[in-house]
């Protein structure tokens, strides 16, 4: 397939080609309660081509489709509409990677992973939800990915990696007297070692109960721990500070050497930032990006200042910075103090503390770093006792309020992060009851 592709690519005059070949094999069971429903295998196999033609005006045509094996009978067609195509299109000119001296030797497969791992994981699922009360199995679904991928482009690039995923998604129901709550975790890892079950489903059977008896929290401004879930997400708008791809688009004004905060004086723990691509077995490390460039472990941000664009080939040439690849993983620098010595910190300013766990959705806006998100699960802290809370929402702006923040000692590693445990804002706006 991909000999077949490439010779029909040589042969119509572009400026430039690129071919990413890829064959995923799926195994994937559906538990519905706690009897299996179904399991399936799925396996596809496409390519994703790009080209490239140069124009008379010194601009760049560009345009991309997917093809599968059963489509290559009309690739000449398929082409002549993506010529179409490109001629609509005039981007500035960039210039694709020729082959990497070297790439990382980074972990991201697991060799042992096979049809068998799903009967496994079944299993586990079932026993982890034996040993907890007042909790029981509504649905669970479990896939079991191998991915191999080739690259090449019309330089001579040829690039080649395997990868693994493991991925579920189980819903827990929990009942009291007053009410019935239910309790959805989803989460990915490379490694069968790395995919806690027990763990994520102790985890998710006790906000289940607690969330049959919690309550709204209260309304006004507070200091507020982010730890678990929100972690995943509450980088996002500093990373959006270092690309260049949004610096060249002139959607951020973000100049090298310039704080990433607001302005005024920190009053907590200075924010330092890598992509790390070569983390071992995280979800985020690959050997190289979608254009072929190494990726390795750079520093974006220290001590709040901006240090390094982020920036894929293209967007690389277009401002004449360093390409650096595209993001990894996001990779924070710990702070100074253990988690638990921030929340005894917290709890002596005489307001209550909420350490939040979970929200229905939270996605802060990578322009303005703006957040607001329902709480899914959380607590309130007080001298005299905790309290699960449930409902409400937490508000606030990353880049003002980083000012006022403090990072835990201990680090963890989740999907695509390995960040401070905990992450403790002084004074976030909390609407409750």
């Amino acid at each position: 397939m991909i000999k077949k592709i490439t010779d029909v690519l040589s042969k119509k005059g572009l400026s430039g080609w690129q071919l990413r070949w890829s064959h995923k094999k799926s195994f994937q069971s559906f538990l519905a309660l706690d009897q299996l429903e179904c399991r399936r295998q799925v396996e596809t196999e496409t390519c994703l081509i790009s080209i490239y033609k140069k124009k008379p005006s010194g601009k760049m045509g560009q345009s991309s489709f997917k093809i599968a094996p059963a489509n290559l009978p009309v690739l000449e067609q398929e082409l002549d509409q993506a010529l179409f195509a490109a001629d609509l299109v005039n981007n500035d000119p960039f210039e694709l990677p020729n082959q990497p001296s070297t790439l990382s030797s980074v972990q991201i497969k697991d060799p042992h992973l096979t049809e068998e791992t799903l009967s496994h994981l079944e299993n586990r699922i079932r026993e982890a939800v034996e040993k907890e009360k007042g909790v029981r199995l509504s649905a669970a679904e479990f896939f079991v990915d191998t991915t191999q991928s080739r690259l090449l482009n019309h330089n001579g690039l040829d690039l080649t990696q395997e990868e693994s995923l493991l991925h579920t998604e189980f819903i827990l129901l929990a009942k009291s007297d007053r009410r019935e709550n239910e309790y959805i975790n989803r989460y990915s890892r490379r490694f069968l070692q790395d995919f806690d079950l027990e763990g994520e489903l102790a985890q998710s059977a006790l906000f289940a109960r607690e969330a049959t008896a919690a309550k709204p929290p209260k309304t006004g401004k507070f200091p507020v721990l982010l730890s678990h879930e929100p972690l995943d997400q509450l980088f996002n708008p500093l990373i959006a500070r270092a690309s260049a791809r949004l610096k060249y688009n002139k959607m951020l004004d973000n100049r090298l050497g310039e704080s990433v905060v607001a302005p005024g004086i920190p009053q907590g723990d200075r924010l330092t930032l890598w992509s790390n691509g070569t983390i071992d077995r995280a979800v985020g490390s690959s050997r190289f990006d979608s254009y072929g460039t190494p990726l390795g472990r750079v520093c974006l941000i220290e001590n709040n200042v901006l240090k390094t664009y982020l920036a894929d080939k293209r967007y690389g040439d277009y401002l004449g910075v360093t390409v650096t690849g595209e993001l990894g993983n996001i990779e924070v620098q710990a702070g100074t103090r253990p988690l638990q010595t921030l929340i005894d910190s917290a709890k002596s300013n005489g307001k209550p503390l909420y350490h939040l766990l979970a929200f229905s959705a939270f996605e802060p806006n990578a322009i303005t770093g703006a957040f607001s998100a329902e709480i899914r699960a959380g607590y309130e802290i007080t001298p005299t006792g905790t309290r699960p809370i449930k409902g409400g929402s937490v508000s606030g702006v990353l880049q003002k309020d980083l000012l006022n923040c403090a990072l835990s000692q201990e680090r963890i590693q989740r999907e695509r992060v390995l960040v401070p445990q905990g992450v403790l804002f002084g004074n976030l706006t909390i609407a409750g009851d």
